[in-house]
């Protein structure tokens, strides 16, 4: 450990991204919405399971992707740096109550435009008496429900408006074997069931559901290895050319292989943290023990020489 220098100076980057992050204020969009709501509509006739599948690929084949200058980790649910996309699916009516004082009021204040307005205006009447907020206020008397509200027994705020959350997943398992690994593993459990076993169609249904949904997420990586090429071929710094190049190896292989990298180990991490939040936005996703997971690929690529411990 005595060899090892720490860095004290900060990156110019990093300036540069805050910057960009704050630059503007915090901003709703609608493309997640519009997406997921396409998705139900079409599938009324597949089980919820299938349904939440085929949703969560529509909106990682469809939803717009950036890649903003200086950053090396890519990955963005919003075009807006601040951006926030909606999960009429869990709840909307609050939201669309507020579309007219959601800038100017003073606790969290968002940008909504108005296009945004009319584009969630068009799916919100959809999802009346189909939202996960129906769901459990269906399963309460309203007077016990007003009454847990008022007196704090729980905060629907917290679980009825988005994804629960409060989990911690299996972030080294991507990092080693990546997404391709775990459609091999779900197809392999697929091989040993039993048709005659009275929970078939259900296993069947949420394996099925499992490998659409990692090779929607490999297919939306590779959505940011093309755009990477793509702005490759138009900027005129050499020096960020060969970012974009990497960028776009790294995205061309993670998640759906194993990392080989600490670089490619930082960006399939971020994926899962990311789609996480795209797939039911829940609260105090924790990323664990990001230290121990991703040690060893720091490790190795100290070892190689690849990274030293003076490169900022």
């Amino acid at each position: 450990m005595e060899n090892i220098k720490f860095i004290t100076e900060k990156s110019p980057r990093i300036d540069k991204l805050i910057n960009n992050l704050y630059e503007n204020m915090p901003e709703i969009e609608s493309a997640r919405g519009v997406l997921v709501t396409e998705s139900y509509r079409e599938t009324e006739d597949l089980p919820i399971i299938k349904r939440r599948s085929r949703a969560f690929s529509h909106i990682l084949k469809n939803i717009p992707i950036t890649i903003r200058d200086n950053e090396l980790i890519v990955g963005s649910a919003t075009l807006a740096p601040r951006g926030c996309q909606v999960f009429p699916e869990y709840s909307y009516e609050w939201l669309e109550a507020e579309f007219d004082t959601v800038e100017t009021r003073a606790a969290d204040p968002f940008y909504i435009s108005e296009k945004t307005k009319a584009e969630l205006r068009a799916v919100y009447p959809y999802w009346k008496g189909k939202t996960t907020s129906d769901l459990a206020k269906s399963n309460m008397a309203p007077e016990a429900y007003a009454a847990f509200t008022k007196h704090g027994m729980f905060t629907p705020g917290n679980y009825f408006y988005n994804g629960i959350g409060h989990v911690n997943v299996d972030y080294a398992k991507i990092l080693k074997s990546g997404y391709r690994g775990v459609i091999d593993e779900a197809e392999r459990a697929i091989s040993k069931l039993n048709i005659t076993d009275p929970d078939y169609v259900q296993r069947k249904n949420f394996l099925d559901a499992v490998i659409e949904s990692a090779e929607s997420v490999i297919g939306y990586a590779k959505r940011y290895a093309e755009l990477a090429l793509e702005l490759l071929e138009k900027e005129p710094s050499p020096f960020r050319r060969m970012e974009l190049a990497r960028i776009a190896e790294n995205c061309a292989r993670v998640p759906e292989f194993g990392a080989e990298s600490f670089y490619q180990a930082c960006q399939s991490f971020w994926f899962v943290q990311l789609l996480l939040q795209v797939e039911s936005s829940g609260h105090s996703i924790s990323p664990g023990r990001f230290d121990q997971y991703m040690y060893p690929y720091y490790k190795k690529d100290i070892e190689r020489g690849s990274i030293t411990t003076e490169a900022v």
